[in-house]
Order: C-alpha cells, then structure tokens, then sequence
C-alpha cells in the first residue's frame, strides 16, 4: 500500500536525520568539552573537577561510535526501504527527503 509506503520511508528518514544530527551534536560536544578541560586543567583547578570533567568527555567520545553505528544502521535501513517502496513512492516529498539524506550521508558511511 502507498500509504504505509510513505510512512515507512518518512519514518527512516526522520531516524537517519536524528542519528546524523546527534552525531554531529557529540563532535561538537568533544571539542567545546576539550576545550573546557585544557583550561581548567591551564587554571590548576582541583583534581577532582579535572577528573570529573574528562569522564564527561570520555562519555562523549564513547558516544561516537554508538552513535556512528546507529546512523550506518539507519542508513541501509532506508536505502533497503527506498529499493523495496521506491517505485511506489516516486515523485513524493517523502521519497525526495529520503533520496536528499541517502545522498548527504552516503560519503560519510563505510562501506
């Protein structure tokens, strides 16, 4: 049915968009937390707040690849989604947005 179709494509596209941005989000959380323990570090902050804030960039870092792996993940689940609903859906909104993140994420997935 086209409907469910539409559905499923705009479903996995929202999932490969939020894995993409979340990503993007934790990339950006390593290098301003980074930053922010270089300088507390620089300033001789007590020990314990140096330790505190390096687990809090070690969970970030740990994020990564979680993170990596649910964008790949998502990724062939709409590139499977888009090979078996395609047909139904071309021409739609919903399968341009798909085509559009399949495009925009597929240089940044290994193999």
């Amino acid at each position: 049915d086209n409907k469910d179709a539409l559905r499923a494509l705009k479903i996995k596209t929202g999932v490969l968009r939020r894995a993409q941005r979340e990503l993007a989000m934790y990339r950006a959380e390593i290098v301003s937390e980074g930053a922010k323990l270089d300088t507390m570090k620089a300033n001789g902050r007590d020990p314990h707040d140096i330790k505190q804030q390096d687990q809090v960039l070690g969970e970030s870092s740990m994020m990564i690849g979680d993170c990596t792996t649910r964008r790949e993940n998502a990724y062939n689940d709409l590139l499977a989604a888009m090979d078996e609903h395609g047909k139904d859906c071309d021409g739609s909104e919903e399968s341009a947005a798909a085509q559009a993140i399949l495009d925009e994420v597929e240089p940044l997935v290994e193999g």
